[in-house]
């Protein structure tokens, strides 16, 4: 099915049923990865798929995630430098209610741990960014299903990243170096050398 059908038949299911929560979900889902890829039509979709859902369960760990993602990616086009501070503190909030709802929820934790690395450093995210990436590396050793094997490298390399943010080069280099020997033949691997060098004394 290509991306036009799959979109389509989305669409038709939820003219049949505008308020089925899992049909909702699955839209904001779907929307969600065509915003990450740059469509502006997707995210005007999955936003709407959102606040629809939240509608009718506020609480929606997946749901909220989603939210404060697309009102991250909106930013892209803000030039004013207080509209994009105060938007980032609301979707910091926002993922740390998704998370306070649900804290098993991997979507809700993924989403937080890549989002708050893009933070300023001042609006000090970086510690939560290190918390989410431990608690996906620790989820995915206990269980395998949870996490795709292709995801792994970005992880591990986003939480070297985040310990370097936060000070902790030790624990940087040591998750870097991993990332190397791990994922050799990965982009992440390439950009962890380079990282691990800059580090160096």
């Amino acid at each position: 099915m290509t991306e036009g059908e799959t979109a389509r038949h989305i669409d038709e299911r939820l003219r049949q049923d505008p308020t089925n929560p899992g049909l909702l979900l699955e839209a904001a889902r779907y929307y969600h990865r065509l915003a990450m890829q740059g469509s502006e039509l997707a995210l005007e979709r999955a936003d709407e798929s959102v606040r629809a859902l939240l509608a009718l369960d506020k609480r929606n760990a997946e749901a909220l995630a989603i939210h404060a993602n697309t009102m991250i990616l909106r930013l892209k086009s803000s030039r004013s430098r207080f509209r994009r501070i105060y938007s980032l503190i609301r979707a910091g909030r926002m993922l740390d209610r998704a998370v306070s709802s649900d804290p098993t929820d991997m979507t809700a934790r993924t989403i937080r741990a890549f989002t708050a690395l893009v933070f300023p450093g001042f609006l000090k995210r970086w510690p939560t960014a290190v918390a989410d990436f431990e608690y996906l590396v620790r989820r995915k050793r206990e269980d395998a299903s949870l996490l795709p094997d292709e995801m792994m490298p970005k992880v591990y390399y986003n939480l070297g990243l985040a310990y370097a943010k936060c000070g902790q080069v030790g624990e940087a280099v040591r998750v870097l170096t991993d990332v190397i020997a791990r994922f050799p033949q990965s982009g992440e691997s390439e950009r962890a050398q380079t990282l691990v060098e800059k580090m160096k004394p």
